[in-house]
């Protein structure tokens, strides 16, 4: 793969990169194979990059390393089996403080709150979801406002 950028055409051809690391993701996980593991993610963090919307390609590459973390542990600086690496994607989609965040899904109706705010919550919600399996299968997680958020979860958008 050396000369190869990911994203790009190889050898002049398109090349679906996003499919390439669906199959890596595939095989991590039917391999339980960090190696392969390290290949989809870094695929997906490339796309994401490249991408006007990086979403799709984050929440990919985040489910995968929950998974893996869940199958082979954490280990601190480990570019998959980090998970403050998934704690730090959820504070990027954590834009709107906590207590707005209360404050929003207590709003009676929620028709009254602009699109981009519910999408943001929802982003937020499904990162939380990912620590949550975490700390469920006992990753620790030293971050002491999560908890509050963990609470929040289900009421989140």
């Amino acid at each position: 793969m050396q000369g190869l950028v990911i994203g790009e055409p190889v050898g002049g051809e398109f090349f679906n990169w996003d499919a390439f690391a669906y199959v890596a993701g595939s095989n991590a996980r039917e391999h339980r194979s960090l190696d392969w593991a390290i290949v989809a993610v870094r695929i997906y963090e490339a796309l994401a990059k490249q991408s006007d919307d990086p979403y799709s390609f984050m929440l990919s590459a985040m489910h995968l390393r929950t998974w893996m973390i869940r199958e082979l542990g954490a280990r601190a600086g480990d570019p998959v089996l980090d998970p403050e690496t998934i704690y730090a994607w959820f504070q990027s989609l954590a834009t709107i403080p906590l207590e707005e965040a209360a404050r929003v899904i207590a709003t009676p109706d929620w028709r009254t709150v602009p699109n981009d705010v519910l999408l943001q919550l929802r982003y937020a919600k499904t990162a939380l979801g990912m620590l949550s399996t975490l700390a469920q299968a006992g990753v620790p997680l030293n971050h002491p406002g999560l908890g509050d958020w963990f609470r929040l979860r289900e009421r989140l958008p």
